[in-house]
C-alpha cells in the first residue's frame, strides 16, 4: 500500500509546484516566451484567438486537400474493361445504396464496392454478397468519406 502512495504523492506534489509559479494566474506565457497582457478585456463566453497569418493559411492548405481514409472494401470482380463496367452497372442498379468503384490495376480493372470503416462490416457485406458474387473478398482500401446527411445540395 506504502508503494502505491508514494508515487502517488510525488505526482500530486509536481503538479501543485508546476501550477504555482506565476505572480498572476491569469497570466499566461505565448509561443514567444514574453507574457500576455493581463488587462486585455475579456467578455464572459468568447474566445479571442490571435494567430499568424502562415497558420491561417496552413489550415487552409490542409482543408483544400484531400485526405485518404483508411478503410475496407469488398472486391467483387477482376477481369478485362467492359465486363468490369457491365458488373459495376449491374451491382449499382441491384444495390443503389452501395457505392461501388472501378480502377485498373495493369493489366486488369477490378471492381470494389463499399466504404467500410471496419473489417466486421465488409465481411457482413461479403457474406450478404457472397450468392451473387462468388470468388469475392475484402481488401483494405483508401474509401471515401461518407456523406452526411442533409447536405447533398451544398
Amino acid at each position: 500500500m506504502r508503494s502505491a502512495l508514494l508515487p502517488f504523492a510525488l505526482c500530486l506534489s509536481i503538479g501543485l509546484a508546476a501550477q504555482s509559479g506565476g505572480d498572476d494566474p491569469r497570466t499566461f506565457k505565448r509561443w514567444d516566451g514574453q507574457a500576455a497582457p493581463v488587462d486585455t478585456p475579456v467578455t464572459p463566453g468568447t474566445v479571442n484567438v490571435h494567430e499568424s497569418e502562415r497558420i491561417s493559411a496552413l489550415m487552409q492548405d490542409y482543408a483544400s486537400r484531400k485526405q485518404p481514409l483508411k478503410g475496407y472494401r469488398v472486391q467483387i470482380f477482376l477481369g478485362d474493361r467492359t465486363k468490369a463496367e457491365d458488373i459495376r452497372r449491374a451491382f449499382l442498379g441491384r444495390h443503389p445504396d452501395v457505392p461501388a468503384y472501378l480502377s485498373y490495376l495493369a493489366p486488369n480493372f477490378r471492381v470494389r464496392v463499399g466504404d467500410l470503416r471496419d473489417r466486421v462490416p465488409a465481411e457482413k457485406l461479403r457474406n450478404d454478397l457472397k450468392e451473387e458474387y462468388p470468388g469475392l473478398y475484402v481488401v483494405p482500401d483508401e474509401i471515401e468519406l461518407p456523406r452526411l446527411l442533409g447536405t447533398e445540395g451544398k
